[in-house]
């Protein structure tokens, strides 16, 4: 295959687009009739893609709509008051959008022709076939360098989460050997199929990270295998945590530094033997001995921004704090960790338990150290949202919460870019 297109023969074509109806479901892919293809795609492999390979709907964050029921807009249409920011750009055809992972179903099925209604728009160089992320009409960023890497790249992401094709093998290992292996294959695909991603800028165009990103972090949900037996969501490898911040970092309670209330064994073993961060970000952990929340309210009887103890608070651990005055805590019968949120008199889940509150904490230092190496809060907005989508794969209570509570913590703080979390 060449760079961004396909093989150029009809057993390549039909071969990807079997791939795309295994992977996607063949009612999830689009394949345009040819006159409705948009007159300004002139490329002529790109017209072939798109009426005979075809488009998934939607993967991850991509909802992709190239044969719109009115038609297929360009950036002029989505940008009418803005033609001369839009002059390198205006021609080029809408294909589609990002989304952030947290949107619900119903709001990514209302349509809304406005242009600040979205993150960032995915449009096509009809001229070039070449596929542009634009937030902006003056400033488009390369993503792709023709529809087969975009595809491609799209498909991987997919096969990893379902252990097929290329993943079939690895499905089921975890620990660091495998995130390394299931990283290292989707760079591989990247370096042989559109090898212009690898840097920042190319041709005088400033590339999307979008796919770096996303090649990065996605191999991250398998460090950790199930619990299973142990009581726990995950089982961590040693070390972990110590590795992502160093030895001293990590702080462990000794059995008599834990309250009689905490009766969740699993939880009690979890605390002494492997521990948590001390200060990560967002979350601050409490020096032992730790006390109950009715201890902790008893304590701050004085204040009254702390106002009535948390229904049940003598059953509930306290282990430290949140940004934005909210105390965290542990179940003491399950384990659960929640958050009382003091201002509004809110308690709600924040993570299945400490072992997927680990792997957040684990999550924020890797994503840290990949911005460091690649710059990947160039694109902000998308990283929140697939740092959230990697927490759900492993903590679906993270991004859900068990609680009937449309709001979550970490989907919230994760896209904050004035608190900068994520930034390296």
């Amino acid at each position: 295959m060449t760079e961004g297109q396909t093989d150029g023969t009809e057993a390549g074509t039909e071969r990807l687009a079997r791939l795309l109806n295994e992977a996607f479901g063949a009612d999830q892919v689009v394949r345009v009739d040819p006159e409705r293809l948009h007159p300004a795609i002139t490329h002529e492999p790109t017209r072939a893609f798109l009426t005979g390979t075809g488009l998934m709907r939607r993967a991850g964050l991509l909802r992709l709509t190239p044969d719109p029921e009115g038609g297929a807009r360009q950036v002029s249409d989505l940008f009418p008051d803005d033609a001369e920011e839009a002059e390198d750009t205006k021609e080029f055809v809408v294909l589609g959008r990002f989304v952030a992972e947290e949107r619900n179903e119903h709001a990514e099925q209302v349509e809304d022709d406005e242009h600040d209604s979205y993150e960032e728009y995915i449009v096509l160089d009809g001229r070039t076939g070449r596929i542009h992320a634009l937030d902006d009409p003056s400033d488009s960023r390369l993503l792709a360098s023709g529809l087969h890497s975009f595809t491609l790249f799209a498909l991987a992401l997919e096969w990893l989460r379902t252990g097929r094709e290329i993943f079939e093998e690895p499905a089921g290992r975890y620990g660091s050997e495998a995130v390394a292996e299931s990283t290292e294959t989707l760079l591989g695909l990247m370096r042989d199929h559109d090898p212009a991603l690898l840097g920042t800028e190319y041709e005088d165009m400033e590339v999307s990270p979008f796919w770096r990103l996303s090649f990065l972090l996605s191999p991250l949900t398998r460090i950790a295998a199930p619990g299973g037996q142990d009581g726990l969501a995950l089982a961590l490898p040693e070390g972990l945590l110590e590795k992502g911040y160093g030895a001293d970092a990590v702080v462990r309670f000794a059995d008599e530094d834990l309250p009689s209330a905490l009766t969740h064994e699993p939880t009690r073993a979890f605390l002494r033997d492997t521990g948590l961060v001390r200060e990560c970000v967002w979350v601050s952990l409490d020096d032992g001995p730790l006390r109950t929340l009715a201890e902790h309210h008893a304590a701050k009887r004085d204040d009254e921004t702390y106002g009535a103890p948390a229904p049940g608070a003598e059953g509930l651990i306290r282990i430290g704090y949140l940004v934005e005055d909210i105390d965290l805590v542990i179940d003491g019968a399950t384990g659960r960790v929640r958050g009382w949120f003091i201002p509004d008199a809110r308690l709600q889940s924040v993570n299945a338990d400490v072992s997927t509150l680990a792997f957040t904490q684990w999550l924020i230092a890797r994503v840290r150290a990949f911005d460091r190496e690649h710059g990947i809060t160039d694109d902000y907005p998308n990283l929140a949202a697939t740092t959230t989508a990697v927490l759900a794969a492993v903590d679906p209570v993270a991004r859900s919460g068990d609680d009937g509570d449309i709001w979550q913590y970490w989907p919230e703080v994760f896209p904050d870019e004035a608190g900068g979390g994520l930034y390296a």
